[in-house]
């Protein structure tokens, strides 16, 4: 529990200091809120400071102050993503009725507290027991159910944002606080579990040992990282590691089909790359850059292309769909282009027309070229193993001039 307080008050300080950067911003007024709270009630959960608030006051009242900050920092998480979705005037009207509902439900909790009787005793006398009895009173069942409906609405916010969110750090950051307002539903609904099977006088004794705890500590670990990732992670260089890692794959995703045409036109390159991956500085640049060398070398290689060969290969592949088909007869005319290329045999200008293949999609030609390198690679290998099963005319042994290996044994 000393570590997950230690991390929630760095994940305050650092909040705080992006709000100073930022002091207008209302949503991180609500998440600095939301972290302060909750590291209060992280503290308020250790036994030392339980004994010295319940020692002055009436027992379980540290516990109780704890669920009510709990609740009060998943409110203000609420708040947050109101202010990032809806204009700040229907923000603040919907921030102000979840207000005023949490400060009834939080009145409720400090009456049932204070007039209702509680197993807390008992519940404390068997902490260090093998089977513990959960702590039963009116005002956890209000807590445990409220706490369930405001983590319901907070996870749907969440879900909403991550779902259009751009960037590594905001993206994983959300979806780590959705896998901690998750860890806090089964924390919900195990405890209302436990409370009522106790009740009951059923005996499940998974329900009533540490997994309660457990589940809620993870649910606070994953949430303040949730909530810390998209602040720290771009100032780390994740965001850049990341955008680099998946323009690298593309890059190299699309060297099958840069290498042959690179190797019939080196003038393509104007800089000719050292290594297979992109550059870690300006790796969009590198991307767009062969991109370009990929249609310039096509620009080169028609006048070696072969609309027979097009022809051919649509009539092949009637069981594709259009655009699976288009990229198949593009690589098997670029594929029949190289090899015409090397030989210097050049289209008759008096033949049909080469079919124009490109994409129609601008936003779609990455993935259009990378599903086309694929296809080219295969179309070539392919052919090299055409080439290698086919009998050589001028071999000796073709024509019996030398004996076969196993004739010779």
């Amino acid at each position: 529990m000393i570590g997950l307080a230690v991390a929630g008050w760095i994940a305050v300080g650092i909040k705080l200091f992006h709000l100073r950067a930022k002091p207008g911003c209302r949503s991180t007024r609500w998440l600095c809120a939301a972290l302060l709270a909750l590291s209060v009630s992280i503290c308020l959960q250790d036994q030392t400071v339980h004994e010295v608030i319940d020692g002055h006051t009436t027992l379980n009242t540290a516990g109780t102050l704890s669920n009510c900050l709990t609740l009060i920092a998943g409110t203000s998480g609420q708040c947050a993503f109101l202010y990032m979705v809806y204009p700040a005037e229907q923000a603040m009207g919907s921030a102000r009725l979840r207000l005023r509902l949490l400060t009834g439900v939080l009145a409720l909790i400090g009456v049932l507290h204070a007039t209702t009787p509680s197993n807390y005793a008992q519940a404390l006398a068997s902490q260090r027991m093998a089977v513990q009895i959960p702590v039963i009173s009116a005002a956890a069942y209000v807590y445990v159910a409220y706490l369930a409906l405001t983590v319901t609405e907070v996870a749907r916010a969440t879900h909403y944002r991550a779902s259009a969110a751009r960037g590594f750090s905001l993206r994983n950051g959300l979806r780590l606080l959705l896998l901690g307002l998750a860890c806090t539903l089964a924390y919900a609904g195990l405890r209302f579990s436990a409370m009522s099977a106790h009740l009951l006088g059923w005996k499940v004794s998974w329900l009533y040992g540490n997994l309660i705890g457990d589940v809620f500590r993870l649910a606070i670990l994953f949430v303040v990282a949730g909530v810390l990732l998209p602040v720290t992670g771009p100032r780390l260089g994740l965001d850049h590691l990341a955008r680099w890692w998946s323009l690298d794959r593309s890059y190299r995703r699309l060297f099958p089909l840069w290498k042959p045409l690179y190797d019939a036109f080196p003038a393509i390159a104007l800089d000719p790359p050292r290594t297979r991956h992109v550059d870690f500085r300006e790796p969009e640049q590198a991307l767009y850059r062969r991109i370009v060398e990929i249609w310039d070398g096509r620009l080169l290689l028609l006048p070696y292309f072969d609309p027979s060969i097009a022809e051919t290969r649509r009539a092949q592949a009637t069981d594709l769909s259009d655009e699976a088909r288009t990229i198949a007869v593009e690589a098997a005319l670029i594929t029949s282009a190289l090899r015409r290329s090397r030989l210097g045999v050049r289209q008759d200008p008096r033949g049909p027309a080469v079919p124009d293949n490109s994409p129609a999609d601008p936003d779609a030609e990455l993935d259009w070229l990378i599903r086309l390198a694929a296809a080219v690679r295969a179309e070539s290998l392919s052919s090299v193993s055409e080439t290698s099963r086919r009998p050589n005319p001028l071999s000796p042994r073709s024509h019996g001039l030398l004996p076969s290996r196993r004739r010779a044994l």
